[in-house]
């Protein structure tokens, strides 16, 4: 089994990564998700696991489709446990 932990860092750490790659802030992409930067902030930082509704809103307001969302999370999470 996978550890959690591990895949929650990864998507923290690509949300973040896909954000900045936009030039965004967290308050710019509250506005276009209608998440609020503090929960995107929370996210950011692994503190909080966003559900899949919360997902598809950062997706579409980082304006990439959900399937290579995941697929950079991927890419992290294997990144990540090859290390290991």
């Amino acid at each position: 089994m996978r550890d959690p932990s591990v895949q929650l860092a990864a998507f923290a750490r690509t949300l973040r990564r896909l954000r900045r790659e936009r030039d965004l802030s967290q308050e710019a992409l509250a506005d276009r998700s209608g998440i609020s930067a503090k929960h995107i902030g929370e996210i950011e930082r692994a503190n909080k696991e966003p559900g899949i509704t919360t997902v598809m809103k950062l997706s579409d307001g980082l304006e990439l489709p959900l399937s290579e969302f995941f697929a950079h999370v991927d890419e992290r999470r294997e990144a990540v446990t090859s290390l290991a």
